[in-house]
């Protein structure tokens, strides 16, 4: 059994499967809105490419200052202020990848899918309800690892045996 619970905070937009309808291995089963996480990918996206378009022009920086420094033109506090802003630009940088490698994991928690193959057993949901972070969508179960406990009556102990077939609805 896997209780499907919701991931990032979300309107949700669809629910693609009812109680009892079977699903198979990472099928789409509920679709949440992903329009501000598609915005937030978008502004991540773009403080990469100005952390990366800093860094450049930092690295470039260093170098020519060092190669002025070597020709006794430029200070050493220069150089060190050039490589300050250098490696203060590589940490914006790495930032930067982290938060749109962040902003792309949530993208895809806006799809809930099945995690094997099963029914949909229990959906709590419906389109237009938001899911908060944790909020339980639906459960699936694999009906083929499925227990069955039920009570016999004492004078029936005699015709059941171990293995016996049960049938039941």
């Amino acid at each position: 059994r896997a209780d499907l619970r919701a991931e990032v905070s979300a309107v949700v937009l669809q629910m693609l499967k009812e109680n009892g309808e079977a699903v198979r291995k990472g099928d789409l089963l509920v679709r949440l809105d992903d329009t501000s996480i598609r915005d937030n990918l978008r502004s991540t996206k773009e403080s990469n490419h100005a952390a990366a378009q800093a860094l450049d022009q930092a690295q470039r920086t260093f170098a020519r200052v060092k190669t002025l420094q070597a020709e006794g033109m430029s200070s050493q506090q220069a150089l060190d202020d050039a490589e300050v802003r250098r490696n203060a630009a590589q940490s914006d940088r790495v930032a930067a990848d982290s938060r749109t490698v962040a902003a792309r994991q949530q993208l895809t928690r806006t799809e809930v899918r099945a995690p094997f193959d099963g029914v949909v057993s229990d959906r709590k949901v419906s389109a237009g309800d938001t899911a908060a972070i944790g909020k339980e969508l639906l459960k699936v179960i694999d009906p083929g690892s499925m227990r069955f406990e039920g009570l016999v009556s004492a004078d029936r102990m005699g015709d059941i045996q171990v293995g016996q077939p049960v049938q039941f609805r």
